[in-house]
């Protein structure tokens, strides 16, 4: 039975929001602010709004007394290519509209929100509070029915008179991330001629835990896997609901795929080298088999122990590959639909161009999607994955990834994988007063600590499940839970525990001992983000468990004996509760302690398009569909259920790889 939803309230209480709009509307507000003829005080204002990461955007605007006259947007601390890229165009659109209330840069959606609520601020400064507070006039969301199924929709009908161009191709990769990137350089490096296309103003940020097999890496570092149970345990966690043969191809030629792309890297960064996690085996994850898999490019720069900056190394080196060897990359260039030939031949697409008309591009030996999966697309989610909807509290997506690829594929006959699936991290911080079903996804925290096997309690201050699993195993307990969250409980000695927890992957904190860098964040800058999540009131802080209760709203009596409890078995060094490993068995005495209600962070989503190992999309009857590609998120057949974190960079290593092979049969072809 279909049951609707009511998500955050739809805007802030939907009805009273629309209201005001409506009647913002009515004043002109929306067509920009000097319309309404606002009387400012000459002078410079500043203001400083929370970008990605919880990063601080800065925006500095002057005034007149009538107009806005000069715009500066300080956004060094956002993705270079992406938020940073953005700067130019949002600067321009404010001074264009002369107001705050502008449509931003797809792809640069939480860069471009920042800038839109400081802008608003120095607008509300410079008038004296005169404008409307928040200064920009969202749309207001249509409330989301959990398992309708009209997401997908039909494939619009488009006449020989809109089309404006026709582009001939020999290889058609459509989009410009991981496994885009990576077919493209592939296939232009045995002489395949290459077109690249994305919607974006660049590529997106490179997700840089690496997952590979038996890389030239890892056996200098003495830390060969055992293929064949790494693929048995890929296997378990999807049930065996994948095609082995896919993951079997992964497990073959990841080793070569790192090796090659490393060669890449090298000829653009001489500097930067390949490091690989391989201090996996401390004495926990007993019930799970933890290969050696986690590449990073690193460099000696100081900042970069932490960052992802690190990460644009990828993609600079596929993206020179590609067009030293004649490739061409086409951005602001979206996929609208595939077409076909009387044969049912996928003979390439149309597209939009930077000035959004249609283009026809053809593609001599086929089409590759490589697109994304369909995280920012909420009505897909709410369909397609209502567990993964509910339980989100916070984006940490691209927000380009809005199924196109898929949708695409499926209204030529396309088929998908059977089982909603996502990569769900347990690092979704809210305030007290939230629940995951008001929490607006843009206001909310990324707690990076949720990843830590802190003592972690319902709402009701109950213990609930063995807090050392992969991120979404706890999330999905948390999901069974009251609210279908849960809180994070830790003390002020956290560092000295993140140190004896000894996580992996991009959970690190504390550097590996594997000699290179391996952490996403150091303890400094966790310090930094905890210190603004306390100050938006998402991380507690209290000098009593009492009173840490009080401000989590959690009963007090009920939590502060679940914490003796708890302190209890750590003392005893046994979880007779729940069975956590004693060396992660830490009590909790140091005060202030801190506490985090918590949901999922969702980064993106894994049921993609039916593929077999030669990555041809499959129909429903399980034939390849002639001329069709896909890989990466956009592509299905590898995961179900749940994202094996303990494979560690197995997303991205899969559609290294299948990029990787694909580019090179279509070269060859």
């Amino acid at each position: 039975m279909e049951t609707k939803m009511n998500r955050r309230e739809f805007l802030r209480k939907a009805g009273l929001l629309t209201a005001g709009m409506a009647a913002a509307g009515a004043m002109g507000v929306t067509a920009g602010f000097a319309e309404a003829s606002p009387v400012y005080t000459p002078g410079e204002y500043t203001a400083v709004a929370t970008g990605f990461r919880d990063a601080p955007v800065k925006v500095t605007m002057t005034f007149d007394e009538k107009s806005i006259t000069g715009v500066v947007v300080d956004a060094s601390t956002q993705t270079e290519n992406i938020g940073g890229a953005a700067v130019k165009a949002l600067e321009a659109q404010i001074m264009a509209a002369q107001s705050s209330a502008i449509d931003g840069v797809t792809g640069a959606t939480v860069t471009s929100r920042a800038v839109k609520s400081a802008a608003a601020e120095c607008i509300k400064q410079a008038s004296g509070g005169k404008i409307i507070e928040g200064g920009d006039i969202a749309v207001a969301e249509a409330p989301i029915e959990i398992g309708a199924a009209d997401w997908l929709g039909e494939a619009p009908e488009i006449s020989e008179a809109e089309i404006a161009e026709t582009i001939e191709a020999q290889i058609l990769v459509v989009g410009a991330g991981n496994a885009g990137l990576m077919a493209a350089a592939r296939a232009s490096s045995l002489g395949g001629k290459v077109l690249v296309i994305d919607k974006g103003i660049s590529s997106t940020t490179e997700r840089n835990w690496i997952g590979a097999l038996n890389s030239q890496e890892a056996i200098a570092c003495g830390a060969k896997a055992d293929k064949n149970l790494t693929v048995a345990e890929l296997c378990k966690y999807a049930s065996h609901r994948c095609d082995e043969r896919l993951i079997r191809l992964w497990a073959d030629r990841s080793g070569e795929v790192i090796d090659w792309y490393y060669s890449l890297v090298k000829a653009c960064h001489p500097d930067v080298e390949l490091h690989m996690e391989w201090d996996i085996g401390k004495g926990g994850h007993d019930t799970f088999y933890v290969p050696a898999t986690m590449h990073n490019f690193q460099d000696n720069i100081p900042e970069h122990t932490y960052s992802t900056a690190a990460a644009c190394y990828g993609f600079d080196s596929m993206i020179s590959a590609i067009q030293a060897n004649g490739g061409e990359i086409r951005y602001e260039t979206a996929l609208v639909k595939l077409e076909q030939n009387e044969a049912g031949r996928v003979t390439g697409i149309i597209a939009t161009n930077a000035e959004g008309r249609y283009i026809r591009i053809n593609a001599e030996k086929g089409v590759v999607l490589a697109c994304g999966g369909y995280p920012a697309n909420k009505a897909m989610l709410a369909a397609l994955n209502p567990d993964a909807y509910i339980s989100t509290v916070n984006n940490s997506y691209c927000a380009l990834d809005t199924g196109d690829g898929i949708k695409a594929a499926m209204w030529i006959g396309a088929d998908k994988d059977p089982d909603g699936t996502a990569m769900l991290f347990d690092r979704g911080g809210i305030r007290p007063d939230m629940t995951v079903m008001d929490a607006n996804w843009d206001e909310t925290g990324y707690f990076h600590l949720g990843s830590q096997p802190w003592l972690k309690v319902n709402t009701r201050g109950e213990r609930f499940a063995n807090e050392s699993q992969p991120y979404d195993f706890i999330l999905h307990a948390g999901f069974m839970q009251p609210g279908h969250l849960y809180a994070s409980i830790y003390d002020s000695d956290w560092v000295k525990h993140v140190a004896q927890f000894h996580q992996i992957g991009c959970a690190r904190i504390i550097p590996s001992d594997s000699g290179g860098k391996l952490q996403i964040f150091s303890p400094e800058v966790e310090m930094r983000i905890l210190a603004m999540l306390e100050a938006r009131g998402m991380v507690q802080k209290a000098d009593t468990l009492e009173e840490l209760a009080a401000k989590l709203r959690l009963p007090v009596d009920t939590f502060v004996a679940t914490v003796q409890r708890y302190n209890e078995l750590c003392e005893k060094g046994v979880d007779e509760d729940f069975g956590k490993e004693a060396y992660r068995m830490i009590p909790l005495k140091t005060a202030p302690f801190y506490g985090c209600r918590q949901a999922a962070s969702l980064l993106c989503t894994l049921d993609g398009l039916r593929i077999n190992a030669n990555m041809e999309v499959l129909d429903k009857a399980g034939e390849p569909i002639s001329g069709l590609y896909a890989a990466g998120d956009c592509s299905g057949s590898f995961f179900a259920h749940n994202y094996p974190e303990y494979v560690v960079g197995v997303a991205v290593g899969r559609s290294l790889v299948e990029g990787y092979v694909v580019g090179e049969a279509l070269a060859k072809m």
